[in-house]
């Protein structure tokens, strides 16, 4: 598959999950020509496991990182302590219209070719929120009537170690040539990036690659389940 002149909107609950998921597949757009969007729901303030995030330092390091991977366009929607962690309190209505046509990438506006959207299996609650208002935003119509995404793809979220849901791969991206600008990527999310223990480092997301590499007998891989495809 060929990614020339395709639009990709990456849908992504937090800054970093766009990275952790498909990062290899946005190397790969870019590479073969064709433009990427960001979608992030929200971000704010954290208290984490070995330090804190504040929500200044996020933005700063989602700009840097959307600036390497040459982002066409993004929007981080909710940044604030308000919805932060909290979008199982916003209505459904909400967050589908924004995905739809509020957000200034909003699917309406982008028109992408290929749609990237959270697994809807996640035990994180904001994950949860996207995941099952992107599915509905990308609910097919008749296409005169709405925009319609020939691929729709739900990605891996290797944080997530305790799923309500098993993460079932069907649709595999090899991502030999770029996984190195994935994990470049991913270590400019300084305030997240771990030891190489944790899930959320590059030695890890390397493993994981290497991992669903050999699931399809190649060296390196991005693994995702299919929501749709038309050819």
């Amino acid at each position: 598959m060929n990614f020339e002149g395709k639009k990709l909107l990456v849908i992504a609950p937090h800054p970093d999950d766009e990275i952790l998921g498909c990062g290899g597949l946005i190397g790969r757009v870019k590479k073969e020509g064709g433009k990427v969007y960001v979608m992030i729901a929200t971000v704010g303030n954290t208290e984490l496991y070995g330090g804190n995030s504040d929500l200044d330092t996020r933005i700063k390091e989602t700009e840097e990182v959307m600036k390497f991977i040459k982002a066409d366009g993004y929007e981080i929607c909710y940044p604030d302590d308000e919805h932060h962690l909290k979008l199982d309190r916003v209505p459904q209505k909400t967050l589908i219209d924004l995905i739809e046509t509020g957000s200034k990438v909003s699917l309406n506006k982008v028109k992408p070719d290929i749609v990237a959207l959270p697994f809807f299996g996640s035990s994180n609650q904001d994950h949860r929120a996207i995941a099952q208002a992107s599915l509905t935003a990308c609910r097919p119509r008749p296409h005169d009537l709405k925009t319609f995404q020939s691929l729709a793809l739900t990605y891996e979220d290797p944080l997530q170690n305790h799923l309500l849901e098993h993460f079932r791969p069907n649709f595999y991206v090899d991502i030999k040539d770029t996984l190195g600008a994935k994990c470049k990527a991913l270590s400019l999310y300084k305030s997240q990036v771990r030891g190489s223990l944790h899930q959320c480092s590059p030695e890890t997301i390397t493993i994981k690659a290497q991992s669903r590499g050999r699931e399809v007998a190649i060296d390196v891989a991005e693994a995702f389940m299919l929501y749709r495809f038309l050819i």
